[in-house]
């Protein structure tokens, strides 16, 4: 069982002021650690360059460059920058150190966010880009890892080292961003502005609310490939209920046409406050009974926070460990010294002298007699007179306490024991001949080492070399063609929509991009579109079927509807193509969906009685229900009065509903004798009666002699028959 791999870094010091404690992450150029500042005791975020890149003086030059853009932003939403450290073989950058959870991770523990909460967390985002766009900075790498969350709710935007001034345009084919969030423009190698980092704020956007990416490929050239052409769909398409507002946003921002976006991070964060605004809390807070609210953002506090008081025993703690341990270093050498009697053999404890700088250093030390000289100055001529600093330090000294006089005389004696080992005299003996022909050839195999070396980094296997745009090209000719420069090819086989089989997609490293020549590269080769089986649909409900087709990333295509009197209403009767057909990616099949039962006439029932009605409408598909009984004058009793619906045509199995007749209402018959005429025919009309008028004698007087039927009861619309005289 093989043992953990540690890193060697861990425990190191970095120019004797940077403890590097533990790792927090892993990049493709550095390797970023939480640190102690030995000399401000506290904690800090320390990005450590890789070995290998950190001896290249064009990445080096990029890398300091990129130190002094980002420190030239300050604002509570930005990660500050405190120091940084360029040399030879090391290359580092010191941040402020965020306590908390980066977004990438928040979004992972609570699966999305709810309108509010993802709205303000956009909005504290652009409050930081807003800084560096105004200053012409484009942060070319925003994503939710980039995005940190305190355990004091503070969000800040981190890693600007991706960043170039805006009116420089560099050409994106010198970088990518992480594939999942780059613009249209950068994918396809053109200039980059605010508006690239706009579009990649559009899809965290998406991914706040959905809580997944709007696109997914198996390589980052298809991602790339994915955000060219295709549009990010809306939000509200995985989570229902989303305010429209929300959708128009995510496609504002990730127009393909950066000229269509908003054109800065404040233009943007001017729209956010105003939807936040806009939005109602039933919108705002969507999902809240299970994402929670603002505060449930807030990591924990993995670590109580350092007060200044602890801060200052800290580095009191710090200064009393590094004394105790100068002093047990230097025991033996402090046991050996001759008595202090202030002559040449060993310094007295008026002459001691501590360092301030790297250990060794002679040009950085404080006061004593005989000690200073400049780099490179020879022992003896130090001690022929007295320095300047002598003649400054010969007048009267402050009193010094007993504890400092012991740690002055513990550090002055491992000085002598050091300066003890250095020769007062140089023996020059003659040099033999021999001694002189191995020193021509030690001479020989240096200026041998010194111009293979220039070779191997100049012209050789060593020497820089910018990835050509080889897309297009055959497999076997880009091969070739990278041989032909020393430069050895592997090929990974990709699926492709576009591409022929065999043709060159990319490669890994991008085009553009500068390798040295031992190190080869991946090109990226077309094994044509990748095909996905048809699922069968049939007898599956068109929702469904639908989803099944996304799952299996095809699309729904034409719907067909048409009646069935064995299928129900909704469902698939047949699908084209059938199942088991391969087709590319988004290809759309056709779907016929049953309508339902075909419709039936409905009969008409008038005159029928409610049996016949029932067994007339049972034998045309319907059901028949009695909906109570009037009075008619016009429909015997017992027989349909009306329906509802009186005819047309209805799905089988529908209800028709009726009315029976009762007949006419039957109505008392008041007597008329004796009364005028007119009178008695509007009393009579006014019943419902008929009026039938005989004139007896002229009926001059017009006054009602007798009336059948005279008295009792008669239908209404029957006729009473005055005689008038």
């Amino acid at each position: 069982m093989t043992a953990p791999h540690t890193d060697p870094r861990l425990g190191t010091i970095l120019d004797e002021r940077y403890r590097l404690d533990a790792r927090i992450a892993d990049g493709g150029m550095s390797t970023v650690y939480r640190a102690t500042d030995l000399r401000l005791h506290r904690t800090v975020a320390v990005k450590v360059l890789h070995a290998h890149l950190a001896s290249d003086p064009v990445i080096l030059e990029r890398f300091e460059a990129e130190a002094i853009i980002a420190a030239g932003l300050t604002h509570d939403n930005i990660v500050g920058i405190r120091d940084h450290h360029v040399s030879g073989s090391t290359a580092y950058l010191v941040m402020e150190f965020v306590r908390g959870l980066n977004l990438s991770q928040s979004l992972k523990s609570r699966g999305r966010y709810t309108p509010r909460q993802a709205l303000v967390v956009l909005q504290a985002i652009c409050t930081g880009l807003s800084v560096a766009h105004e200053e012409g900075i484009v942060h070319r790498d925003m994503k939710p890892a980039n995005v940190l969350i305190s355990d004091e709710g503070r969000i800040k935007v981190a890693d600007f080292g991706l960043a170039r001034a805006a009116t420089a345009h560099t050409n994106a084919t010198n970088f990518l961003g992480t594939a999942a969030y780059i613009s249209p423009e950068l994918a396809k190698g053109e200039p980059a502005d605010e508006r690239s980092d706009i579009y990649a704020v559009g899809i965290i956007a998406y991914e706040l609310l959905t809580g997944r990416q709007p696109f997914s490929s198996d390589s980052a050239y298809g991602l790339a490939f994915k955000h060219i052409n295709d549009d990010v769909p809306p939000p509200s398409a995985l989570v229902p209920g989303l305010s429209g507002e929300l959708d128009e946003l995510v496609a504002y921002c990730t127009n393909k046409d950066p000229g269509d976006r908003p054109q800065n991070a404040s233009f943007l964060l001017s729209d956010l406050k105003q939807i936040h605004d806009s939005l109602s809390p039933a919108q705002l807070d969507l999902g809240s009974e299970t994402l929670g609210g603002l505060k449930d953002l807030i990591p924990p506090a993995t670590s109580a926070h350092t007060s200044v008081h602890e801060a200052l025993a800290q580095a009191q703690e710090y200064r009393d460990s590094a004394a105790a341990g100068r002093a047990a270093n230097g025991a033996d050498a402090t046991m050996a010294l001759p008595a202090a009697s202030g002559g040449a053999e060993g310094p007295s404890a008026e002459d001691a002298t501590r360092a301030l700088g790297v250990p060794g250093d002679q040009t950085t030390v404080l006061g004593g007699a005989g000690r200073t000289r400049a780099l490179g100055e020879s022992r003896d001529h130090a001690q022929a007179g007295p320095s300047h600093t002598e003649a400054m330090e010969s007048g009267p000294q402050r009193p010094v306490s007993a504890r400092q006089a012991r740690k002055n005389a513990k550090a002055a004696a491992i000085a002598w024991k050091k300066d003890a080992q250095i020769p007062t005299h140089q023996l020059a003996p003659r040099t033999p001949a021999r001694r002189k022909w191995l020193l021509g050839i030690l001479l020989v195999l240096l200026a041998s080492i010194v111009a293979a070396v220039s070779l191997f980094f100049g012209m050789g296997p060593g020497a820089p070399f910018q990835i050509p745009t080889l897309k297009g090209a055959s497999a076997s000719q880009a091969v070739d063609q990278l041989a032909a420069t020393g430069v050895q090819a592997g090929t990974r086989e990709v699926f492709d929509d576009k591409l022929e089989r065999g043709l060159v997609v990319g490669s890994e490293p991008a085009a553009g991009e500068t390798i040295r020549r031992f190190q080869g590269l991946t090109l990226m080769v077309s094994k044509g579109p990748e095909l996905f089986a048809v699922p069968n649909l049939t007898g599956r409900k068109q929702a469904d079927a639908e989803a099944d087709l996304k799952t299996a990333f095809l699309a729904a295509g034409k719907v067909t509807r048409k009646y069935s009197e064995e299928v129900a209403k909704g469902v698939v009767l047949k699908q084209d193509p059938d199942s088991g057909e391969k087709l590319r990616r988004g290809t759309r099949v056709a779907l016929v969906v049953s309508r339902g039962p075909a419709p039936v006439d409905v009969p008409s029932l008038a005159g029928m009685t409610p049996k016949a009605a029932d067994a007339a409408l049972e034998k045309a598909g319907l059901k028949g229900k009695n909906a109570g009984k009037e009075y008619s004058t016009r429909v015997e009793a017992g027989q349909i009065l009306s329906q509802k619906p009186a005819g047309g045509q209805l799905e089988r199995g529908s209800t028709v509903e009726y009315v029976v007749s009762r007949g006419p209402r039957m109505i008392e018959v008041p007597d008329m004798q004796g009364r005028q005429l007119a009178q008695a025919r509007r009393e009579l009309e006014a019943l419902g009666f008929k009026v039938e008028v005989e004139e007896f004698l002229g009926g001059f007087f017009g006054t009602v002699r007798s009336q059948s039927p005279a008295g009792g009861s008669a239908p209404e619309g029957s006729t009473i028959k005055l005689v008038v005289v």
